[in-house]
């Protein structure tokens, strides 16, 4: 399985202090090991306030194989044996996919709840006789982690980092 954008719907709970100013990362994980770092910004935005809720999409994902092997330089195949974009996911997502958010300050956040969503990649059919990779039209929902969570590096204030695995 190949995945060629990510959404992550970000609700802050709304309580007082429940906002931070502290930047939240998102570490995408594959068999326990880092393939992809995210961030919960946006520039234009204040980010993760008290009842704030976000759509962090994250499209055309650099391409990381998994168990595919990359074809040798100057050698090509019609149609290619992986999309040229896209982390792959050889044994699929439950059990192998894995999201590590990370605050980096002192500022606590109390996360309400956070979903993934992804748009898959796959070899579709584009003629009677040819085929080729086509990224998903529409997202689909893939988990939802809805415990309330208090996140700071303060330990006395909540954890610096939360799992949460599909």
């Amino acid at each position: 399985m190949w995945i060629g954008a990510i959404r992550l719907r970000v609700r802050t709970k709304d309580v007082q202090h429940a906002g931070t100013d502290s930047l939240v990362k998102v570490h995408v994980m594959r068999n326990f090991l880092p393939i992809k770092t995210l961030k919960l910004d946006y520039s234009s935005e204040d980010d993760l306030e008290q009842g704030a809720v976000r759509n962090y999409n994250y499209l055309g994902l650099d391409w990381d194989n998994d168990q595919t092997p990359p074809l040798p330089p100057g050698i090509g195949q019609n149609p290619m044996p992986y999309p040229f974009y896209g982390l792959e996911f050889s044994s699929g997502l439950p059990g192998h996919l894995m999201l590590i958010l990370q605050i980096l300050g002192n500022d606590m956040w109390i996360k309400d709840s956070v979903e993934l969503h992804i748009k898959a990649i796959r070899l579709v059919s584009t003629s009677f006789d040819t085929v080729d990779w086509r990224e998903d039209a529409s997202w689909t929902h893939v988990a939802t982690w809805g415990k309330d969570v208090r996140m700071s590096t303060d330990s006395g204030e909540g954890s610096s980092t939360w799992t949460l695995i599909v």
